[in-house]
């Protein structure tokens, strides 16, 4: 066989097909790489943190930015019925965040706030315009309003776009977000089944992928369900996944609210606001008629309720409880028929409550001053050895 001339040989080779660029020598050209979206999340997963023995250390003390009542990354569900007020209180709190300044008695430390309005803006900016008029001396603050729904069931939806506002409202403020309010779940989730597992549980996970990035804490607004005594409407993947639960109720008869904390993940489970709305007039419309809102005044909390602090509400609790479990009735020293129980008991309760790095004598005196407490309240009362509850009418 006669060789190919130059010629020839330049033509086969032409012809000849290329690697491709992960190595074959197929016809097809390699494809183009796709451009990172952000919508997908990640182009590949990051490596989960890891901490070691040796780097562990006490968290002596929770990072909370309303002090006693919500924490740094994590999350709340403030919920009840229509008429509540819990959408005006869940504001005016918000508002404080944003302002740094001390509410209800307890310390705030300033952060932006994040609020999605997910019903439309125009409630929203009543409510804010409100407050301004209310609070003359309040200066501009760290405070954006997103005015539209937002997805917060479907992952590729908007939850990045949630990301990116937060990030955006940072850099256009000069403050970290520190406190997102969601107005109202059941708008989030699109839709979605709130009693179904795999629903609520996708807005869960959306809304830890925007604290985790975030750092923020992140707040949703809620309805109670057909049966109020079982707690805010939807999955209970809902309720074991908050770490702050504050329900509002509205007492009828006075127009006074009360938004109570029900659940507390890290923090005493206690706390009780009493509030009334007061209208504020904004202007007049287009016919010439008033244009009102509302903004939160505090009220005195109703007298049948007695706010203890941390260490005397888990006696009262741990008594109860003890109580309800064994307490026994007709002993020397104690009101006849009522029920009693040993206070080395209550006690050792306590002291198996407590924070694991409290030294015994730390323990001790808590428990010392959690009693002394009660029993100054008359709450609680003691004979011998053995301590019984006063009354149950002023406990919460």
């Amino acid at each position: 066989m006669t060789s190919p001339t130059k010629a020839q040989a330049e033509k086969l080779k032409k012809k000849a097909p290329r690697p491709s660029a992960n190595g074959s020598h197929s016809g097809t050209p390699a494809a183009t790489p796709k451009l990172y979206d952000p919508a997908a999340g990640p182009a590949a997963p990051l490596p989960l943190p890891l901490v070691y023995f040796d780097q562990i250390e006490p968290a002596l003390a929770a990072a909370d930015f309303v002090e006693e009542l919500l924490i740094d990354g994590t999350m709340s569900v403030v919920y009840g019925e229509s008429n509540t007020g819990k959408t005006f209180w869940a504001l005016d709190l918000a508002l404080h965040v944003a302002d740094g300044r001390e509410w209800r008695g307890r310390a705030v430390e300033r952060g932006a706030v994040l609020y999605l309005a997910l019903e439309g803006s125009h409630g929203i900016s009543n409510r804010v315009a409100a407050f301004k008029v209310a609070n003359p001396d309040v200066g501009a603050l760290p405070f954006a309003v997103v005015p539209v729904a937002v997805n917060l069931l479907n992952p590729a939806a908007d939850t990045t776009r949630v990301i990116d506002a937060v990030q955006a409202t940072a850099v256009k403020l000069g403050v970290p977000v520190r406190l997102i309010v969601v107005d109202t779940l059941s708008r989030a989730l699109a839709g979605g089944n709130e009693n179904a597992s795999e629903d609520m549980g996708s807005l869960v996970t959306n809304a830890d992928r925007i604290r985790q990035v975030s750092a923020a804490h992140l707040m949703f607004i809620h309805h109670s369900g057909k049966d109020s005594a079982k707690g805010a409407r939807g999955h209970s993947s809902l309720r074991a996944a908050t770490d702050t639960e504050i329900e509002a109720v509205r007492d009828p008869a006075t127009h006074v609210s009360v938004a109570r904390v029900s659940k507390q993940r890290d923090l005493e489970t206690v706390g009780e606001f009493a509030f009334r709305l007061q209208p504020v007039e904004l202007g007049v419309n287009r016919r010439g008629k008033p244009v009102t809102s509302c903004v939160v005044v505090p009220e005195d909390a109703p007298e049948r309720t007695v706010r203890l602090p941390g260490d005397q509400q888990t006696a009262m609790n741990l008594l109860m409880e003890l109580l309800g479990e064994g307490g026994l009735s007709d002993f020397p020293g104690v009101p006849t028929g009522v029920r009693s129980a040993p206070i080395e008991y209550w006690r050792d309760r306590f002291y198996q409550r407590a924070k694991p790095v409290a030294s015994q004598d730390a323990k001790r005196q808590a428990f010392n001053r959690a009693i002394n407490g009660l029993s100054a309240a008359g709450l609680v009362a003691a004979s011998a050895d053995r301590v019984w509850i006063v009354t149950k009418r002023d406990i919460p």
